[in-house]
């Protein structure tokens, strides 16, 4: 009953049009995925951006002669919550937004744009080490999955072009 189930499952999937973002076979999975590699990275000014910068890079590949610019602006705010009686805080939260822009180089045109946030939340030791320490590991794992987010948004804008 139970390879019933499963064979069943597995065709209706079939029939539905499901195709897998990074197809290997097929004429738009090749120019989709050498469309990534077309892109070039502007550079960012600080660390966290730096970080986005090289996960991506380690997302999209690169070419020598790139078609798209990808600029992105990065903002990190931290706010306090969870307060104890005497107004110490107790828990914060980080909030990462990315503001970007992919620019087609050959006619100087946006081709993409988008605004991707992500948040998180971490405790507030008496450590101000630990602290500072967990906020720094917080906005990395933003970044990172900022860039996870944005290398699938940009596969998406180019499958479908």
């Amino acid at each position: 009953m139970k390879k019933i189930t499963v064979i069943s499952l597995s065709l209706l999937l079939a029939a539905c049009g499901y195709t897998p973002l990074y197809k290997s076979d097929g004429p738009s999975a090749v120019s989709g995925i050498a469309q990534l590699e077309q892109i070039e990275i502007a550079p960012m000014k600080d660390r966290l951006g730096q970080e986005m910068q090289n996960r991506l890079l380690d997302l999209l590949g690169g070419t020598a002669a790139p078609n798209y610019t990808l600029k992105i602006v990065l903002d990190a705010k931290t706010e306090g919550y969870g307060f104890r009686d005497d107004a110490a805080v107790t828990q914060e939260q980080v909030t990462v937004t990315a503001f970007v822009q992919l620019m087609d180089n050959r006619d100087e045109s946006i081709a993409f744009t988008t605004t991707i946030t992500d948040r998180t939340s971490y405790d507030v030791v008496l450590s101000d080490f630990a602290t500072v320490t967990q906020r720094d590991d917080a906005k990395r794992r933003l970044v990172r999955e900022l860039a996870d987010q944005l290398h699938r948004r940009l596969a998406l804008h180019f499958r479908e072009q």
